[in-house]
């Protein structure tokens, strides 16, 4: 590991470098899905405490330290697609109720929910999807890499189609900001969590910003 390290193409992204970590140890531990229970366990856990989130969504405000809510919704009313990428297990419960939201209020719009090809560590795949049953409310698109974000340059040659051709995209998480933040395309939204400081002192925001 510290002979890959010593020699990384440093213009990789961090998500890009993760992804290329990650082999290497699934192929050591002969596991490439080593958090697979961990992500049941936390996919479960949010599933049963679904009825008590739409609760707590209704009468919870936390400010954003970046908040562009008002022009993502106002692109929402016009757009036709929209390409959700997932981030982390767990958090999937709560992609599938913005979503099940989305589509109670523009029945006609048509959302693709876009998810790792490949496990990594804790990041959604399609096995996290079913288990959620995400399906429900929208397309499930593997990104066909296996990168800790969407590294286009990696991704499917179907998934870069619906990512170019959809009127919208919505990316959550730090991985998904980190690996597209240059990606020049238009209605390009992003929801995340700066968890480190090289991320939000660029941002001009503090450690631990909530980011939409």
């Amino acid at each position: 590991m510290i002979s890959f390290l010593d020699k990384v193409d440093m213009d990789k992204t961090n998500p890009e470098v993760m992804g290329d970590i990650w082999k290497i140890i699934s192929e050591d531990i002969k596991n490439e899905n080593s958090y697979k229970d961990v992500k049941t366990y936390f996919n479960k856990k949010l599933l049963n405490s679904l009825p008590y989130l739409k609760k707590l969504i209704e009468i919870t405000k936390k400010e954003l330290a970046i908040n562009h809510s008002e022009e993502m919704f106002k692109d929402v009313e016009l757009a036709e697609s929209i390409l959700y990428l997932g981030d982390n297990c767990g958090e999937i419960v709560l992609d599938k109720l913005f979503i099940t939201v989305l589509k109670e209020n523009y029945p006609n719009l048509e959302i693709y929910y876009g998810v790792r090809g490949k496990p990594i560590v804790n990041d959604v795949t399609v096995e996290d999807a079913k288990e959620v049953k995400m399906n429900e409310g929208s397309q499930v698109l593997s990104n066909g890499d296996g990168s800790l974000g969407t590294e286009l340059k990696k991704t499917s040659s179907e998934f870069n189609k619906i990512f170019n051709d959809v009127h919208m995209v919505i990316c959550k998480g730090q991985g998904n900001y980190e690996s597209l933040i240059n990606c020049n395309i238009e209605n390009l939204y992003f929801m995340f969590m700066a968890k480190c400081n090289m991320v939000a002192k660029p941002l001009n925001i503090s450690f631990k910003s909530l980011f939409r």
